[in-house]
C-alpha cells in the first residue's frame, strides 16, 4: 500500500513536470485587442522567456534607454516588465519588433508585464 501511494505522487509529480514543459513550450498571450504586424492580423503572441539569454535582456535594457524610458528598481519597475515581456515574444518570434509589441493595448500589454515580473521576480528560488 505505501508503495502504491509513492508510486501515485510519483507519477502526478511526472505528469505535473510534462503540463508545465508542454505549457512552456506553447506559450501565448491571447490579446483582447488584435494588432497588425506585417500586413496580418495577430490575435495571439506566443512569447519565450525560458530562452532568452543575458544578452538578451541587455538588449531589452538598451532598448528601454534609447526609447527615453527611465528604469528604477527593476524588480518593481513595470515598464520594465513590459519591456522583458517585448524581449521574450521577440525571443518566440524572429519576424517581430519589440516595437511592434509596444503597440499593444494598454490591456494586454499589462497582462504581458504580469508574466514577465513572475517569472523574472515572484518564482525565483533566491
Amino acid at each position: 500500500m505505501k508503495y502504491q501511494k509513492i508510486v501515485s505522487r510519483t507519477r502526478k509529480s511526472k505528469n505535473k513536470e510534462i503540463k508545465e514543459f508542454m505549457h512552456m513550450e506553447n506559450q501565448a498571450l491571447k490579446l483582447s485587442k488584435p494588432i497588425m504586424v506585417n500586413g496580418e492580423e495577430v490575435k495571439e503572441l506566443k512569447y519565450d522567456f525560458e530562452n532568452m539569454t543575458a544578452r538578451d535582456k541587455i538588449n531589452v535594457g538598451k532598448r528601454i534607454k534609447q526609447d527615453g524610458v527611465p528604469v528604477s528598481v527593476e524588480e518593481l519597475d513595470t515598464d520594465y516588465h513590459m519591456y522583458l515581456f517585448a524581449g521574450a515574444v521577440v525571443k518566440a518570434n524572429e519576424d517581430m519588433d519589440i516595437s511592434d509589441v509596444m503597440r499593444l493595448s494598454a490591456k494586454d500589454i499589462q497582462k504581458g508585464a504580469a508574466l514577465a515580473r513572475n517569472f523574472f521576480y515572484l518564482n525565483s528560488e533566491e
